[in-house]
C-alpha cells in the first residue's frame, strides 16, 4: 500500500470511531428511560465489535 492508501485507511477508521462516540453521546442524552439506553448501549457496543472484528479478519 502507497501512503495515500494508509492514510486513507487511517482517516476511516478515526471517522468510525468518532461516529460510534457521538451515537453513544447521543444515546445518553435522548429522553429514554436509563435501563433502555444501557441496553441500547450494549448492543450498538457489540455490533461495533463485530464488525471490528470481521474487518480485522478480513485483513
Amino acid at each position: 500500500m502507497g501512503v495515500l492508501s494508509i492514510r486513507t485507511i487511517s482517516f476511516l477508521s478515526g471517522a468510525r470511531c468518532g461516529a460510534a462516540v457521538v451515537a453513544v453521546a447521543i444515546l445518553f442524552f435522548a429522553p429514554t428511560a436509563g435501563s433502555k439506553i444501557r441496553k441500547s448501549a450494549m448492543v450498538r457496543i457489540g455490533n461495533l465489535v463485530e464488525k471490528a472484528r470481521q474487518t480485522r479478519a478480513q485483513e
